[in-house]
């Protein structure tokens, strides 16, 4: 085997590990859905409505670990949602929001958050 071919071949492997490390990272703890806020990650499930897909709620759990960082959580997921649905991230909150002053938000007895909110369309 020839100088350049061997130098081909060592240059492909370090090209497949790197990208074989970047796959492994993107499914690291964080993922592509979570938020960290002071040392907690959370992270927002979005469900939509199925007559309207407008609408939306956000259950965050493990919101007790710091009701700032759910709800930051919570409005990264929706903006996701509208800005994939309709192109911009207009979110019109019914009842609590991520707006609302933490000390004055609900949680569940399981100590979740839950929001629901619509997007803005056009």
């Amino acid at each position: 085997m020839s100088m350049q071919m061997k130098a081909s071949l060592l240059g492909l492997t370090v090209l497949v590990a790197f990208a074989g490390a970047g796959c492994e990272r993107a499914k690291g703890t964080l993922g592509a859905q979570g938020y960290a806020y002071e040392g907690a990650i959370f992270k927002g499930k979005l469900t939509r409505d199925r007559e309207d897909r407008a609408r939306f709620s956000i259950t965050v759990r493990g919101a007790v670990r710091g009701v700032p960082g759910a709800m930051e959580a919570a409005r990264i997921e929706a903006n996701r949602y509208c800005i994939s649905q309709y192109g911009n991230s207009l979110i019109l909150w019914e009842g609590q929001s991520p707006e609302s002053d933490p000390e004055a938000v609900t949680l569940s007895d399981g100590g979740a958050l839950s929001l629901t909110g619509r997007c803005s369309g056009w």
